[in-house]
Order: structure tokens, then sequence, then C-alpha cells
């Protein structure tokens, strides 16, 4: 991107300043709380959603904040800027010092999601996307593949259990006895995997707006399609999500699903 925005220079700031913090409490025996929906939070996770409200309100002082451990206003009624923040997307892997953990953010304009930041520290990997203006890893432009076939389909899905809660289980085995290469690398990794042509698709059966705001506008942008898992546009009311690379494989998965 040979220009960033002062939106998208804003938010790698932010995410910056998070992923110091988070790296300062990488390590053996950090403490963990268990949240209502029996998710942990961390003091790591906590921190880094402050620093990351207080970086973007010295520069916008007039924009909300919609945080997983934080803020959340009614984003149906809400209109302006609103800042969409899941501090450690992956915090079950940043606790075992599994890799596969990232910080996202998105940012909301008037009810549609305009820019999009995910930074995944120990893995050295800053994707980043604008509406329009495309998407890129590392300031390197990055693009969906062109597979068109769920048998020649790379696909990736997030946990088996949420599948089986929602009585989905029949179209994931289905898929993956289709697909070419099917695996569960669930959280953010998969999208970045997709929006670099890596992956093919990417299907989850339960999940939160912090969790797939930024990754929607990243792999939109990348060319690839985002909906849930029923065909109908992401809302800050879904719980389940389709990224692939294609309308044609996007059609076809959503069938799949629907029988």
């Amino acid at each position: 991107m040979a220009m960033k925005s002062p939106y998208l220079e804003a938010a790698i700031e932010a995410v910056k300043a998070a992923e110091q913090i988070i790296l300062t409490y990488l390590g053996d025996g950090i403490q963990k709380d268990i949240k209502e929906d029996l998710s942990p939070v961390t003091i790591a996770d906590r921190e880094a959603e402050e620093v990351i409200k207080a970086t973007l309100h010295r520069r916008f002082p007039d924009h909300t904040f919609y945080g997983e451990e934080t803020d959340k206003p009614d984003l149906a009624k809400h209109r302006g800027y609103t800042w969409i923040i899941d501090p450690i997307d992956g915090t079950k892997s940043f606790m075992r010092q599994i890799p596969l953990f990232a910080t996202q953010l998105a940012l909301l304009k008037d009810g549609e999601l305009i820019l999009g930041v995910s930074n995944a520290p120990l893995l050295k990997e800053l994707m980043y996307a604008g509406k329009g203006q495309g998407c890129y890893l590392n300031d390197k432009p990055v693009h969906v593949s062109n597979t068109s076939q769920i048998g020649d389909a790379y696909v990736s899905f997030g946990g088996l259990k949420h599948f089986a809660k929602h009585d989905m289980m029949e179209g994931i085995v289905k898929l993956s006895q289709s697909a070419q290469w099917p695996r569960g690398i669930g959280d953010f990794w998969s999208y970045h995997l997709l929006a670099q042509g890596k992956l093919d698709v990417m299907i989850e059966a339960s999940t939160k707006l912090w969790d797939i705001a930024a990754l929607k506008v990243i792999v939109e942008e990348a060319g690839g399609q985002f909906t849930q898992l029923d065909g109908s546009p992401i809302t800050p009311a879904s719980t389940t999500a389709l990224a692939t690379n294609n309308p044609r494989l996007h059609q076809a998965i959503l069938e799949i699903f629907s029988k």
C-alpha cells in the first residue's frame, strides 16, 4: 500500500503497542479468569485492550470502542466511527506459548467495516486491509487462490465441538471427505492463510464480531468472500463464519451446510 490512511496508521500503531504488552506477559504461569462464556481472559488481554484504546483515543477522541474485554455499545443503533478490538485472538494458544495468537482491530463507519488489522507477533505477520485498497502482509500485497472445486480445496475449520453443538457435524464431515486437505486450524491464522492463497476455505460454527471483523475486511480485500454459514451477511450479531476464495466455491459449501 503506497499510502496508509490516518486510520490505518493509527491502527498499526495501536496493535504494535499492544504487542509490547502481550510479549511482556508471554511465559509460564500467567493467571487467568474464566468469563461467562467459559473462555479464558488474562491480564495481558485486559492491558492490551486498554493500550489500544488509549492510543486510538489520542488520535481520534470522538471515536467509540467495542472491545472483547470492556465496552460493548449497541452497534445496531450507533453511527460514526467505532473501533472493534480483540486484544488477543487465541488466548488459549497464548497461555501455552503456542504462536497462533494475534491482535485484531477493525474500524466500523456508519455500520460498515472499512479497515482491518491482524498482528501475530510470534509469526511476524502483520496483515492489514482498507476497503477498496487491497490486502497486505508485512507491506506486500496478497491475494486469494483461484481454486474453484471442493475436490481441489484446502479447507480449515474451527472447533468441532461447536459444529456438534449446532448440529452441523454432518456438513463438516461431508466437506472433509470431499476436500483435498481438511484441517482444523482455529482462530485468525486460517484467515491469514486464506488471504495469501494458501488455504481456500475457513469455516467457524461459533464466533463473535471481534473475532472476525478485521478478518472480514482482510479476506474480502484479498479477493475472497465472507458471510455467515447460512449465506447471510456478517452483522454485529453473527455467530458463524464462512470465508472462501471465490463465489463458486462459496456457494458449493453453503449448499453442503443447507442440507
